[in-house]
């Protein structure tokens, strides 16, 4: 498929495809490096594993990404080896706090939730306005922290969540199990979801 072109039905994308021979005729692109800034929780591998992955194809494109991120820099760096990528260690979340290698600790995952992301918001909103301005991303990517889809919205720049599930998902049963008086935390990440 080679071009995208918009149809009357705005709910739908038309396609077309263009021969292999038609494509090698073509002179190459030359659009210019776009610079993605990808935040991912530091809860647990498997989302540092997904961003891996979708940042070498990224920079294998051409692109710089900068990845944001409380994991440990190894997880990207042993798998990708390149001056396109820059690793920036911030706590931003917390995912889930774990009583034991099984058992989620629902209270103190909301707690510590609140203690990192809710209580400085307004500072971390600052900061990370003013970061994604300075090396000028051309979107931020999040799989999946929340904080940081509200200051995209505030800097002016489109952000997109590449998850498999969000927090206010999972938090929502937290309240549940623990206690309403953390309510506030689920509903605070819907609509920083919703800046999107």
């Amino acid at each position: 498929f080679s071009s995208y072109s918009p149809s009357t039905d705005p709910g739908s994308v038309a396609l077309s495809y263009a021969s292999p021979r038609a494509a090698r005729k073509r002179a190459p692109s030359k659009k210019r490096p776009l610079i993605f800034a990808y935040y991912v929780t530091g809860h647990g591998f498997g989302h540092a594993t997904r961003v891996v992955e979708v940042a070498r194809h990224l920079i294998a494109a051409g692109h710089e990404v900068h990845v944001v991120t409380g994991a440990p820099d190894f997880v990207f760096t042993s798998e990708i080896q390149s001056p396109s990528l820059h690793i920036r260690k911030v706590l931003l979340d917390c995912g889930a706090v774990q009583a034991d290698a099984l058992t989620v600790d629902r209270l103190a995952s909301l707690e510590k939730y609140s203690q990192t992301a809710v209580v400085p918001r307004a500072s971390i909103l600052v900061t990370e306005v003013e970061w994604l301005k300075s090396i000028k991303a051309n979107l931020v990517v999040s799989d999946v922290v929340p904080v940081v889809c509200r200051a995209a919205a505030d800097a002016g720049i489109r952000s997109v969540c590449v998850t498999n599930f969000s927090w206010d998902f999972i938090y929502a049963e937290y309240v549940m199990a623990a206690g309403h008086h953390h309510r506030s935390i689920v509903w605070q990440v819907i609509f920083t979801y919703i800046s999107l």
